[in-house]
């Protein structure tokens, strides 16, 4: 992997090899920092670029197309089982997600709403984080026995909540090393 540092590729820059998995081990140190509140500030924007870097490399490891406007996934889905309350006509339905990304989320229910119907949610990411509320549209039912796999892009959330999602996405990579 070579690293060209800030600004982009141009004739006569010099491009400095770097291992992957040292990259991997500097970032992941930061993102610790990062969510302990001690990344010193002058690592923020570094670090936060590395980010977007990093769920860029891994949405094309997970074989997605990354361009913008191609109506494609162009965001990290990892498999994780995070408490989830949905808000449907039928009332509030509890669920377990069966895998997570930035953009939205899937999860077993009995039954889902038709596709295109649009209902609030709660992710429940752990005790020291307040649970995370949003709006999401369902995008695809997938019969299983006895119950439907629900997939739903989210179409409103918090910032402070997309931030919490991009964490523990960034956590399960992290946790890969």
């Amino acid at each position: 992997m070579y690293c060209m540092g800030r600004g982009t590729a141009q004739p006569g820059n010099d491009m400095k090899p770097i291992r992957l998995t040292l990259w991997m081990s500097q970032f992941c140190g930061w993102h610790e920092q990062f969510k302990a509140g001690t990344l010193g500030v002058d690592l923020l924007s570094i670090y936060l670029q590395a980010r977007s870097d990093l769920n860029a490399l891994l949405v094309m490891a997970q074989g997605l197309d990354i361009r913008a406007n191609n109506g494609g996934r162009q965001a990290v889905r990892i498999a994780r089982a995070v408490p989830v309350e949905f808000d449907l006509d039928s009332g509030k339905v509890s669920s377990l997600t069966q895998d997570l990304s930035t953009s939205g989320l899937c999860a077993i229910l009995g039954d889902a709403p038709a596709i295109g119907t649009v209902f609030g949610f709660r992710l429940k990411l752990g005790r020291d984080i307040p649970p995370i509320d949003g709006q999401c549209r369902v995008v695809a039912k997938i019969p299983m026995q006895g119950s439907v796999r629900m997939a739903v892009t989210f179409v409103a959330l918090s910032k402070e909540g997309l931030g919490h999602i991009e964490t523990l996405v960034i956590d399960a990579a992290c946790s890969e090393i």
